[in-house]
């Protein structure tokens, strides 16, 4: 059966782990989402976790074993779990593009922030780690049917979009947009939620011009 949490901390809050093994996976998650899983040493972990380094490595093989384990929780299980739980939202909006459009990037968005850390050292591991993108390709992999059933073939149906774009283009454009301005409101420049608000409009409107007839 698939476990079920809301982000990563309800996981952490309702594991069942050791209290010093829970310590150092919430300094981890802290350190390498400020600092960079290169920029963060086990000594730091052990100074914010209030644990020792020998405490860490028993329970961890390494910082590299550490980081997957913050890691394998959200490919595992947020992501499916968020991915049907999304295409089933999407499936009750109304059938024109503009509003499955606003939808996807309001929610997209606020996925990433309500997981904010661990996104933050998913995304920067993406582009480095070939360990983790091969688990994320094949988890993405795992639920493509759903994403062509309950989310390409419905904005097909609107007849909105382009007769040249196809599902790759489609992914490419919406989600870099929306990870470039999570990253940009989350670590460059701290926003309040009304200017957050208007530069998701400011996306929508972006998206809608690129992918409409």
């Amino acid at each position: 059966m698939e476990q079920a949490f809301e982000d990563i901390n309800d996981w952490l809050m309702t594991s069942d782990m050791p209290f010093g093994k829970k310590q150092v996976l919430k300094a981890a998650i802290n350190l390498f989402s400020k600092q960079g899983y290169y920029g963060t040493s086990t000594s730091q972990i052990a100074e914010a976790s209030g644990m020792s380094q020998a405490t860490i490595f028993k329970y961890y093989k390494s910082k590299e074993d550490l980081l997957l384990v913050i890691l394998e929780p959200l490919i595992e299980h947020l992501l499916p779990t968020y991915g049907k739980e999304f295409a089933q939202k999407l499936s009750e909006q109304d059938k024109n593009l503009a509003s499955m459009i606003h939808f996807i990037v309001q929610d997209r968005y606020h996925f990433l922030v309500q997981n904010k850390d661990a996104a933050m050292i998913l995304v920067s591991q993406l582009l480095i780690n070939q360990q983790i993108k091969d688990k994320v390709l094949q988890k993405i992999a795992e639920i493509k049917d759903i994403f062509e059933q309950n989310i390409w073939l419905p904005l097909q149906a609107t007849n909105e979009l382009r007769d040249d774009l196809d599902e790759l283009g489609f992914l490419r454009l919406v989600v870099s947009q929306i990870i470039f301005y999570f990253i940009q409101t989350q670590r460059i420049s701290t926003q309040d939620e009304a200017t957050i608000q208007t530069g998701l409009k400011q996306i929508e409107v972006s998206i809608l011009r690129a992918i409409k007839k």
